[in-house]
């Protein structure tokens, strides 16, 4: 249900991140749907296997329009 997917590496020395994935979903209905997925399961267990900061921030943002 994603309709855009990016990812970038952080690359200030400072910041508590080394890497940010934006996934943009149409409408909050579809963003529950893909998370509760199996899917999204097997692709949050696997960020939290490989991050080594600690377990993986999830941030929800809505448009200002």
């Amino acid at each position: 249900g994603a309709t855009r997917v990016t990812s970038q590496r952080v690359l200030s020395p400072s910041a508590p991140y080394y890497a940010i994935s934006d996934v943009v979903f149409p409408s909050m209905e579809a963003l529950q749907a893909c998370a509760s997925s199996p899917g999204a399961k097997e692709a949050l267990d696997h960020a939290a296997s490989i991050s080594t900061g600690g377990p993986p921030t999830i941030l929800v943002l809505a448009d200002q329009s």
